[in-house]
C-alpha cells in the first residue's frame, strides 16, 4: 500500500518536531531498572524462543539492555495461530524462572499474554484461557496486521470498548504498527481518551525502526504522553526479533519529560501491573536523571 503523506495522518494538535526543536532532556541513557512488558520467552508455544536455552539467552541479552523485570507474554489466539494450554504455559514459565535465576541473575520475570482480540475476547477471558498480567484486571492485547492483513479502526474500537464494559484494563500492544493508527492518528487519542486503553510500544520503533510512518508515530504517541509501556517484543535469535531497548529508552529521556519517562519506564508497571518497586534510574554518568523543567 502507497504511504499516505505524514500530514494526512497527524491530528491538527500534533506533529513530530526536528530533533532540533524537541524538547530537551538528560540526553543520557537511563541504562537501569527497567521493565520490559512484552516479550515471547515462554519457550515452544508459539512463534517466539524454541528452546529454553534460548528462552535464557534472551533474558540475559535483555538484561544487558537494562531490564531488571521481565513479562513473558505468549501469543493467545487461534486466528494468529496459537492457542497453548494454559497450564502447559503455566509450567514452562516456571521452567524458566528456575533457570534464569543462575543464566540471567538480576532478571524479575512475571507471567502475561498477548491475547488477539477477537469478537469473543471477553468469553475467553471469563474462561480463564490464557493469562492475565501478573494476576491484575490488565489484559495485553494485538490485532492482526501483517503483510495485506488490517484491521479497521471500527473493529479495534468495538473489541477494546466490549473488555472495558466487562470492567477488564486493555493495553493495545505496538499500536504503532497498526495501519488503521498509522492512516488516522486520532484513533490513538480515541482509544486512550474515550475507552482509557493504555499503550505499549516497541522500544525498537520510537527511534531504530526504518519504516518512517511507524517510527513517526510512535514519537508523537511519546510526545503527546499517550505511552504507558515499552515492550522488546522478541521472540528469538537471529533472525528473529532480540531485545534492542537501550536507544528507546534514550530517547524517551532526551525528549520528554524525566518524571513522564521513568513513568513509562518503569513506574506505570508498578502502578498498575503488581511489579514490585525498583530503584531510582540511574544515567551513564553515574547521575540521576534531571528533573522536568
Amino acid at each position: 500500500m502507497q504511504e499516505q503523506p505524514a500530514e494526512n495522518r497527524r491530528p491538527d494538535n500534533g506533529s513530530v518536531r526536528s530533533a532540533a526543536d524537541r524538547r530537551g532532556g538528560t540526553g543520557l541513557l537511563c541504562r537501569e531498572h527497567a521493565v520490559d512488558i512484552h516479550s515471547h520467552t515462554v519457550y515452544g508455544v508459539d512463534d517466539g524462543s524454541g528452546t529454553l536455552e534460548e528462552a535464557v539467552e534472551l533474558l540475559r541479552l535483555d538484561r544487558e539492555e537494562g531490564m531488571d523485570v521481565v513479562f513473558s507474554t505468549p501469543h493467545f489466539g487461534i486466528e494468529n495461530g496459537y492457542a497453548p494450554d494454559a497450564r502447559l504455559v503455566a509450567s514452562r514459565f516456571s521452567q524458566l524462572e528456575e533457570r534464569a535465576a543462575d543464566a540471567a541473575p538480576g532478571v524479575r520475570l512475571y507471567l502475561g499474554t498477548e491475547w488477539y482480540c477477537a469478537e469473543n475476547i471477553v468469553d475467553r477471558i471469563r474462561r480463564h484461557e490464557a493469562w492475565p498480567m501478573h494476576a491484575t484486571d490488565y489484559y495485553l492485547v494485538e490485532f492482526l496486521e501483517y503483510q495485506e492483513m488490517s484491521e479497521p479502526a471500527e473493529t479495534m474500537i468495538r473489541r477494546l470498548s466490549a473488555m472495558r464494559k466487562a470492567g477488564y484494563h486493555p493495553i493495545l500492544a505496538h499500536p504503532e504498527r497498526y495501519r488503521a493508527a498509522q492512516e488516522d492518528w486520532t484513533l490513538i487519542r480515541r482509544l486512550h481518551d474515550d475507552l482509557g486503553v493504555l499503550m505499549q510500544v516497541n522500544a525498537y520503533d520510537i527511534c531504530l525502526n526504518t519504516k518512517a510512518r511507524t517510527r513517526d508515530l510512535a514519537q508523537w504517541m511519546a510526545e503527546e504522553r499517550l505511552i504507558a509501556f515499552i515492550g522488546s517484543d522478541m521472540h528469538g535469535l537471529p533472525p528473529k526479533r532480540t531485545p534492542r531497548m537501550r536507544e528507546g529508552i534514550q530517547w524517551l529521556y532526551g525528549h520528554t519529560d524525566p518524571a513522564y519517562a521513568d513513568g513509562v519506564v518503569r513506574r506505570n508497571a508498578e502502578k498498575y501491573l503488581g511489579v514490585e518497586p525498583l530503584p531510582a534510574a540511574r544515567s551513564l554518568d553515574g547521575s540521576l536523571p534531571s528533573p522536568g523543567r
